[in-house]
């Protein structure tokens, strides 16, 4: 199955965490012109291709990046523990990797959970982008935001996912195409439409990959958050050495709308966008225009 998003791939082995894995990063567009590295919003169905329709409406007039985080879409998807930590590494040799290819800063643009990751580079790395983009961002996953849990509460359910025989069966229920029908349908996408019989089967088969249920289980549990509190980062907005524009997704779900809100009060600019979680992919091409008429010349 295709997870790209019609550029051209290659495969960059990183050390992370004293183990090398294998993540697929693509490029698409003029190598000579302003570039945005696109990160992919963590979930059961993460992948690149997410960025298709933003890509399709952006054209030739930037370069862009993406890549599949370790545990999911086209790169390695290995047994381990995977939480912030790891894709923090990941994210902080990407950036290495482009800028010793480049020295010239980049417009980071971060989809959902991804933008707890960048924030997380504030102090080490945000002095070399043009801007920070956050689109629809969350801190929390799924499980933690629905009950106010720790997520160290739900390590019981990392460990069953994981454990052989159970683990594969009970992911293979929880990645029903009526489960992923009602995840989608409930805090991705807004239109409808868009969840044809084709459409999720292709989420169901991404989300079905060898070795996806580690990660996935990790993303849902809160094993991925960087922290239990909103204050890390509002306190993380406010170590950024360059500016932060924050898209807010107009039919969030109530408590992910509520946070949205809060990091939005730190921001530099503000646009509202309809849409739910996967706002990035649902309305892409509206969000690549804003990007567009908000860059003023800074790539």
């Amino acid at each position: 199955m295709n997870t790209g998003f019609g550029g051209v791939a290659e495969t960059l082995s990183l050390d992370l965490g004293g183990r090398r894995l294998q993540v697929v990063l693509e490029r698409r567009g003029p190598a000579t012109a302003p570039t945005w590295l696109l990160l992919p919003a963590l979930s059961t169905v993460s992948s690149r291709s997410e960025w298709q329709p933003l890509a399709a409406a952006v054209a030739d007039r930037c370069q862009l990046v993406s890549f599949d985080w370790p545990g999911f879409g086209d790169s390695d998807r290995p047994c381990v523990d995977y939480d912030a930590d790891l894709l923090r590494s990941a994210l902080r040799s990407i950036l290495s990797y482009l800028y010793a290819q480049n020295r010239t800063r980049l417009t980071v643009v971060a989809a959902g959970h991804s933008a707890s990751i960048a924030l997380a580079l504030a102090t080490e790395w945000s002095g070399q982008w043009q801007r920070l983009v956050v689109v629809a961002p969350t801190w929390r996953g799924p499980l933690p935001t629905m009950t106010g849990w720790s997520p160290q509460r739900f390590g019981w359910l990392r460990q069953l996912v994981g454990a052989p025989l159970i683990g594969p069966a009970l992911y293979r229920l929880n990645t029903s195409r009526a489960v992923l029908g009602l995840m989608l349908r409930r805090h991705v996408w807004v239109e409808r439409s868009l969840l044809t019989p084709e459409r999720l089967l292709e989420q169901q088969q991404l989300a079905r990959r060898r070795g996806a249920r580690f990660a996935s289980a990790a993303f849902v549990s809160g094993g991925l958050d960087p922290a239990e509190d909103r204050t890390w980062w509002l306190e993380q907005a406010q170590r950024l050495q360059c500016p932060l524009h924050v898209v807010l997704a107009g039919e969030a779900p109530p408590r992910s709308g509520e946070e949205m809100g809060r990091l939005a009060q730190s921001a530099d600019r503000v646009t509202l966008i309809p849409g739910r979680l996967g706002l990035h992919q649902e309305f892409g091409a509206l969000l690549a225009q804003q990007l567009l008429e908000t860059s003023n010349g800074l790539g």
